[in-house]
């Protein structure tokens, strides 16, 4: 991915847009439709809620470490392979009921919002760049996508 230069009220708002459109791709689904298996891979548009909760989880864990100097258990190298974490911690995540899946996907978001929110533009580097692209507007894009494909294709 490209370095992201923007400012980060620019940074912010650009999450909050793909945050709605994100959200707008799952308003309307009841919840059969939001339990049902397939929409993304082998997801459910509640395993997606609980997918991307964790990774804003993990982002703000891993961000309150970097700026605090300490050294996160698992750093930016650890969490390269996302694709293994995202394996590891499948069966965890599609266990949630679904209230649990919308509750941890609202929750993440408000605190990793906040924290991001609270920042100073000094604070802004390179690896919480990395780490706010990977884990927010990118990821919500990507899967916010996959849901309106698989509406489109039920049509």
């Amino acid at each position: 991915m490209p370095k992201d230069t923007r400012e980060p009220e620019e940074i912010l708002a650009h999450i909050t847009s793909s945050r709605v459109a994100l959200t707008s791709a799952m308003y309307g689904l009841s919840e059969i439709d939001l339990i049902t298996q397939h929409p993304v891979g082998t997801w459910s548009v509640k395993d997606v809620m609980a997918h991307i909760g964790r990774w804003e989880e993990v982002c703000l864990d891993v961000l309150q470490k970097h700026l605090k100097g300490e050294k996160a258990q698992g750093n930016s190298e650890n969490y390269s392979d996302f694709l293994a974490y995202n394996d590891k911690w499948e069966a965890e995540l599609q266990a949630y009921t679904l209230q649990e899946a919308i509750d941890h996907f609202e929750t993440a978001h408000y605190r990793l919002f906040g924290f991001l929110s609270a920042l100073a533009p000094e604070q802004w580097n390179g690896y919480v760049r990395a780490w706010v692209q990977g884990s927010t507007w990118h990821h919500f894009e990507e899967h916010s996508e996959q849901i309106r494909a698989w509406r489109v294709s039920r049509t």
